[in-house]
């Protein structure tokens, strides 16, 4: 990957502060405009249709500025699925030989041995791949057999992070830092921005020598009274005022 998976969530976090203020620029200068061009209109130096003509302009201008802000938080999405097409490519050097061989040697299998075999490799997306799909061929006849959890697809990887980039472009466009129930009010956006991407992160899948395990480094998240710990794990919600683009139903960018 040109970028490790936390790099482009950081990347994320970064648009999206650029993004708000951007934002807040572009309101602060619309509004100066307009009181602008109003004191010009009110020295008759505009007509009726002149100014109204000026304000939608400026309106449109404002417009502008906020989408091209906001879009650059949406581009990630492109550039990380492009990541996970690749990482998804068949890669014979990627398939591990004994693995292969104990599959092909008609063994049978239990449902504990396959579970064994998935969080061997569950940092290999092919060997992932390979062992879901033999399993789905050669299920255990078993009275109780256990629910076998195999590791994450590119694909799946793609979806969580599309579902927390469109939850961060909600938060940057509506400009939410909600409090935390339990836990006291965000100190910054940044925090909150933050504190989505340890959520989200948790339903990320390490691949290949990737390392989640320092997310409260990577993401600190802190309160006006001090600073929470694994943010993320917490099962803190959002106070019940805020807007349920914030319960985390993330809305994936694309639809399926």
């Amino acid at each position: 990957m040109k970028k490790s998976n936390i790099e482009y969530y950081k990347e994320v976090v970064k648009r999206a502060e650029n993004a708000r203020n951007t934002i807040n620029q572009a309101n602060a200068d619309f509004e100066r405009d307009c009181v602008l061009t109003k004191n010009a209109y009110e020295a008759d130096l505009y007509g009726e249709r002149g100014y109204k003509q000026r304000l939608e302009e400026l309106e449109a201008e404002r417009d502008l500025r906020i989408e091209s802000g906001l879009s650059r938080i949406l581009a990630v999405v492109d550039e990380y699925d492009a990541e996970m097409q690749r990482l998804g490519e068949l890669d014979g050097n990627k398939i591990d030989d004994g693995t292969m061989k104990l599959l092909n040697s008609g063994m049978s299998l239990s449902s504990a041995d396959w579970q064994q075999l998935a969080d061997k490799h569950a940092d290999n997306a092919i060997m992932s791949k390979i062992l879901k799909e033999r399993y789905g061929e050669n299920k255990p006849k078993e009275e109780k057999p256990i629910v076998v959890h195999f590791g994450q697809s590119p694909e799946s990887r793609s979806e969580v992070f599309s579902k927390f980039t469109r939850t961060i472009y909600n938060a940057a466009r509506l400009g939410a830092c909600p409090s935390l129930s339990g836990g006291g009010r965000l100190k910054t956006v940044r925090d909150y921005y933050n504190y989505l991407a340890q959520s989200s992160l948790e339903d990320m899948c390490p691949f290949e020598g990737e390392d989640f395990s320092n997310l409260d480094a990577d993401f600190p998240v802190e309160t006006v009274s001090g600073k929470i710990e694994n943010a993320g794990g917490r099962s803190t919600s959002f106070s019940p005022g805020d807007p349920a683009d914030f319960n985390f139903n993330f809305t994936p960018v694309r639809k399926a």
